[in-house]
């Protein structure tokens, strides 16, 4: 991580999505340790990886859903 740290409130106006939302997906793995640092209770991100890491779970499940279209 390179690039400047960003706090939770950034991270959810940036892909207009609740605080909670982000941190549901921090709790479900969808956004990876290797994307923030958490300090206490605080959380600052990483956005490139933090976009790089949705982009990667968008496309996975498109291939889940592909492959189960096959089935048919």
């Amino acid at each position: 991580m390179t690039d400047p740290l960003v706090p939770i409130e950034s991270v959810a106006q940036h892909f207009k999505v609740s605080i909670s939302t982000i941190r549901l997906w921090v709790r479900q793995d969808i956004i990876p340790a290797n994307s923030y640092v958490k300090i206490g209770k605080t959380y600052r991100f990483s956005l490139p990886d933090v976009t790089f890491a949705l982009l990667r779970y968008n496309n996975d499940i498109h291939e889940v859903e592909e492959d189960s279209d096959d089935d048919l």
